[in-house]
């Protein structure tokens, strides 16, 4: 296909000014794509040559205008040739872009923005250890985003400027296709890229926001927990690896507990109280959120507690690998066991909401407190009620039932007993009243 490029100037007649002067415009064209812009020069309509897009030349005014659009048709090249040297995408709209930014302006990058935010973002992660997850999530999302321009666009680095709607719903669909990633995590590349994106438009390096014309939407997604047989049957599992079991262990804690990979790897033995009650306490703040919570601890956490003192380093309750780690161990450990679920150690949290709590009883208020949340709608996404729950609150609803069926059953009864007697004795010609 056949590039066209082509620069002509007009006048708009239309908006001819009150000491009677039109403004003049410049058209440029590249590829089909069209668009305009004022050269911030206006000159007498009948002094304006259409036919060579120029004013007629004859008055040093009409001269100078001249020399300047020349000048701006050659700057306007300069740019589009710069960009076939560069092996860049060459737009209309780019070129425009290019004529009017800054020189800071033009420098600004998708690669750059990414650095700008990680950097950023590393500091805050030197005080709250909490966000190394996300931060490494970040610079994910920033490989992400370059291989696509590679891909797409033959170029290893994009300007903001470029970035549209069409460049993110694209971005979209190539994680979908092109690298099998399911719709939810492909949503949270796009969310991340918007949140850098929103680091240069606060800065005034671009200006809107293609991410608000882009509709993604998250896929309702039912997060599994491990049944009670299944959480005895991984207990009581006796392996030979001792890194199994360690990490068996972590996650059996977590499902007692209900606490996050992070706040299990942070635990100390501060974090442990004895209350007046006569019961082992955890006494925390989440690393994540800061909302402190309290957890009582129950038999089973408290004898993996006691097994590992004597492994403590530097106070910490427990020596935890990587939760990148944990997991890939957690998928051999349920193999072994013959759990066919996809056991990530976030899983445990999930366990300890559904099956620990919510399934013996406790209210979700309480659920909501001890796991650290500030809003019952967040646990809510955590707690789902087991069919074993729902049984035997049937069963609960059944004995009322029932038992208010026979109650008036009962009643029936007799009143039909009642009025047969009176029936029969009123034919023998008694009078009676019966109660």
């Amino acid at each position: 296909m056949k590039a066209t490029f082509n620069i002509m100037f007009f006048i708009q007649k239309g908006k001819v000014t009150a000491n009677g002067r039109a403004p003049i415009f410049a058209r440029l064209t590249v590829n089909g794509e069209r668009v305009h812009f004022s050269t911030k020069l206006s000159i007498q309509p009948d002094r304006w040559d259409a036919k060579n897009y120029c004013t007629l030349g004859k008055t040093k005014d009409e001269k100078n205008i001249n020399g300047f659009l020349d000048e701006l048709k050659c700057s306007i090249q300069r740019h589009y040739f710069d960009l076939q040297a560069a092996g860049d995408v060459v737009s209309a709209s780019k070129i425009k872009k290019m004529m009017f930014c800054t020189e800071e302006h033009r420098c600004v990058s998708v690669k750059e923005i990414f650095d700008r935010f990680i950097e950023d973002y590393t500091k805050q992660v030197q005080m709250n250890k909490a966000g190394v997850p996300t931060l490494s999530r970040y610079k994910m999302a920033r490989q992400r985003v370059l291989e696509f321009s590679k891909e797409k666009y033959r170029v290893d680095d994009m300007p903001l400027a470029d970035i549209d709607k069409r460049f993110i719903e694209q971005f979209f669909i190539w994680l979908r296709l092109e690298h099998g990633i399911a719709n939810n995590t492909a949503v949270k590349y796009v969310n991340r890229f918007s949140t850098v994106y929103k680091l240069a438009r606060d800065c005034g390096w671009v200006q809107g926001d293609p991410f608000h014309f882009v509709k993604l939407k998250m896929d309702k997604v039912d997060r599994g927990f491990l049944t009670n047989e299944e959480i005895q049957l991984m207990y009581k599992k006796e392996f030979v690896s001792e890194r199994l079991e360690q990490i068996r262990d972590l996650f059996i804690f977590s499902c007692y507990t209900g606490l996050s990979f992070i706040d299990v790897a942070q635990l100390s033995e501060d974090n442990l109280k004895l209350w007046g009650d006569g019961h082992w306490w955890l006494n925390c703040h989440r690393q994540k959120t800061k909302v402190p919570f309290n957890v009582m601890l129950l038999d089973i956490p408290l004898q993996i507690i006691e097994k590992y003192k004597p492994k403590r380093r530097n106070g910490l309750l427990f020596h935890v690998p990587t939760n990148q780690k944990c997991n890939e161990y957690l998928k051999e450990i349920a193999a072994l066991c013959g759990i066919n679920k996809n056991l990530t150690f976030h899983m445990a949290r999930h366990t300890f909401a559904t099956t620990i709590t919510l399934g013996n009883g406790v209210p979700i208020e309480t659920v909501s407190k001890m796991l650290g949340h500030t809003n019952i709608k967040t646990t809510q996404i955590y707690a789902r009620i087991t069919d074993q729950k729902v049984g035997s609150d049937m069963e609960v609803l059944a004995a009322k039932i029932n038992g208010a069926s026979a109650v008036q059953l009962e009643t029936s009864i007799k009143a039909k007993n009642r009025a047969k007697a009176a029936k029969d004795l009123h034919t023998l010609g008694v009078g009676v009243h019966l109660s």
